[in-house]
């Protein structure tokens, strides 16, 4: 393959805010880049631009490429002027994580990137404060889980709590559809995602696969417990029931409340738990600004702490690798992203260790540990029997043996006793263990003689024998 002249196109100029959107597959993530440099342009640098929001984009990058020294070292002071809020008491108003200024400069890096601006980025990498400071905020507690159910309205608010406890996702990952959507079965010791009708009787669902971010760069697969999958599907009914059709696989998840299909946003789905958590009475106490827990990253420290408890037959690595990007972290190996793409039943093997941990119902999860433990009696049982019947028939192997030698060695002897009847170098011969018969007396002395068969050499020795051509 290759271009030739003739072929040769130069590709139109798009605006820089238009190449910043091309540049951003995931649609939470280009709303939140997109509300992050509207607040840097038309606030925090309100006086060094002029007009309305894309005006000042233009500017801003028109600038970078005639003096790109210019802009570095404003986004140098910048960062000074950041840093200077990193050093406020935490009560402050304007107390700012230094874990948080990084999230100023991304959606600036990449507005650069898209439009071909080229500016010592490390100068200004320098100037950003050492990350030493611990967030005390903690993840929502299983108790506090189980308030918030109490106070949900519908279907939709408990599947979306129990999905965001049980599956570690971003706020932004909530832009789902029914495709995204797939149960993992278990049927004996195995897991999959597709079942024939003869085993339908035997499965049970061991999980649900969600695809977060699906048909972009940052896709992954996460997890959801049976209890999750099972509010799910308890909403699926009421979705029908309002829309008046069962859904389609392209339709959404989470819809607005009425007759109209219409996508709840991931911001829609946030205020939906805001309002849970405020009738359950969970955010009473601030800290400086932030409150104790935050609201969906609360769900997803609860998820990453349990799941780090969990017990698993990996290795404590491996088993770091799978957790992190089951949460759509890159991980620690730069391979194990597109791996793990191709080996998502690996993932869900690793999640059910966790089950029982983010099942949030008592009742549920009582039944979860009973209902394991009852299989795994059942399955030291089931490799017991197996156990028990290799051995039986290793003793008859070992039995048939004897008895085989035993009645050789018995007509041999009887041949020398009665000579002209057969040769005893005739009878060394015979292969007696395809003999009729064998397998019968073989058993025979299994049940009644316990594998005894002393005397049985013998008793052939000095038996009353006719031997006839066959």
């Amino acid at each position: 393959m290759k271009i030739t002249k003739e072929e040769f196109q130069r590709i139109g100029e798009e605006s820089p805010l238009e190449l910043f959107h091309q540049g951003i597959k995931a649609k939470e993530t280009r709303e939140k880049y997109t509300r992050t440099l509207r607040q840097v342009l038309c606030n925090i640098f309100e006086d060094l631009f002029e007009g309305e929001f894309e005006d000042r984009v233009n500017q801003f990058v028109k600038l970078a490429k005639e003096d790109p020294d210019w802009i570095r070292d404003l986004l140098i002071n910048l960062s000074i002027k950041l840093k200077e809020r990193t050093k406020l008491p935490r009560e402050n108003s304007e107390y700012l994580n230094p874990s948080s200024i990084d999230n100023y400069f991304k959606p600036i890096k990449k507005l650069f990137d898209m439009s071909g601006v080229v500016i010592s980025w490390n100068r200004v990498y320098a100037t950003f404060p050492e990350q030493n400071n611990v967030s005390d905020s903690r993840g929502w507690s299983r108790d506090e889980i189980q308030k918030m159910l109490k106070f949900t309205n519908g279907s939709i608010d408990r599947a979306i709590i129990l999905l965001s406890a049980s599956s570690g996702i971003r706020a932004g990952g909530f832009d789902l559809n029914w495709q995204d959507l797939t149960p993992v079965y278990q049927v004996n010791d195995q897991l999959k995602f597709d079942i024939t009708e003869s085993e339908e009787e035997h499965s049970s669902v061991a999980c649900a696969m969600i695809r977060i971010y699906q048909g972009t760069s940052d896709g992954y697969p996460a997890f959801v417990t049976p209890e999750a999958y099972d509010a799910l599907i308890d909403y699926k009914s009421d979705w029908a029931r309002e829309v008046g059709r069962e859904p389609k696989p392209e339709d959404p998840i989470f819809k607005k409340e009425g007759t109209l299909l219409r996508r709840t946003t991931p911001i829609g789905v946030k205020r939906r738990v805001e309002r849970i958590i405020k009738r359950a009475g969970l955010r009473e106490q601030i800290k400086g600004k932030r409150y104790d827990v935050p609201i969906m990253n609360g769900f997803r420290r609860f998820w990453n702490k349990t799941c780090k408890e969990s017990l698993s037959r990996d290795s404590p690595l491996g088993s770091l690798i799978k957790k992190e990007f089951m949460m759509g972290h890159t991980g620690l190996i730069k391979l194990d992203r597109n791996y793990f793409k191709t080996h998502t039943l690996e993932l869900a093997e690793e999640y059910l260790n966790a089950v029982p941990n983010l099942t949030i119902s008592n009742e549920k999860r009582l039944r979860h540990e009973n209902k394991k433990k009852t299989e795994k009696i059942e399955k030291l049982e089931r490799q017991q029997r197996e156990i028990d019947f290799l051995k039986q028939e290793v003793k008859k192997i070992n039995l048939k043996e004897k008895v085989t030698e035993a009645i050789k060695q018995g007509i041999i002897e009887w041949s020398e006793k009665n000579p002209g009847q057969v040769h005893p170098l005739q009878i060394a011969k015979v292969d007696f263990s395809k003999g009729k018969g064998i397998n019968e007396m073989v058993e025979h002395f299994l049940t009644e003689h316990d594998g005894n068969i002393d005397g049985l050499k013998e008793k052939l020795a000095n038996a009353q024998i006719t031997i006839t051509d066959d």
